[in-house]
């Protein structure tokens, strides 16, 4: 007999894995979410059940970056103290079984002083889940090839996915700005007119 599966079928071979049902809640007051069927707490057994790719759910944020001004620019080896310009929260994720959240960032970069060539202006995304520690994502690297003059600016845009685990709590991002150079200039540089925002999804 010709046995059809439906797309995204993937045959279950472990007959024996133990699935108990899960109250997948998220205590917090900003996320009322109630699941009875998480699966991201497994036991023993590491084999997955048929997956059925039904419409899942997706969640959008967006906000304005805070930005900062006067920047300095550090020397290599001196100690760096990485500048906030932005963060935002993302409670919906504790409703997800798996998410993964695409993070775009975008900025204008305007130089207060002259930045000399091999000046590197480095972001960074940050994340904490409900009350873990925070850790970092990802980091993204602007290194100017040419000199830039007082007044100049650039713009910036990058983006970077978290797909890292399973999450039960609320998630909040946090970018931060720092700059290094062979020779270190105060107050240099200003990020601004930016945005952070998230679009996350469940991998099914």
């Amino acid at each position: 007999m010709t046995v059809y599966y439906q797309p995204g079928y993937r045959p279950n071979d472990c007959k024996d894995e133990r699935r108990h049902d899960c109250d997948c809640r998220c205590h917090r007051h900003e996320c009322d979410c109630h699941r009875h069927d998480c699966d991201c707490h497994r036991h023993d057994c590491d084999c997955r059940s048929p997956i059925d790719c039904k419409p899942e759910k997706v969640a959008f944020k967006c906000n304005n970056l805070s930005g900062a001004s006067g920047i300095s620019v550090i020397a290599l080896g001196d100690t760096v103290t990485p500048r906030n310009i932005g963060s935002i929260s993302v409670p919906e994720l504790c409703c997800f079984k798996k998410p993964c959240v695409k993070i775009d960032v975008s900025a204008i970069v305007s130089f207060a002083a002259a930045i000399a060539v091999g000046t590197t202006i480095t972001f960074r995304i940050f994340k904490r889940c409900g009350r873990s520690e925070e850790i970092e994502v990802q980091s993204f690297d602007l290194t100017q090839g040419l000199a830039i003059a007082a007044g100049g600016s650039i713009p910036v845009n990058f983006s970077v996915c978290d797909c890292d685990g399973c999450h039960s709590d609320c998630c909040t991002y946090r970018v931060t700005v720092e700059a290094t150079a062979a020779v270190a200039v105060a107050s240099a540089i200003n990020v601004n007119q930016g945005t952070i925002s998230i679009i996350a999804g469940d991998v099914c």
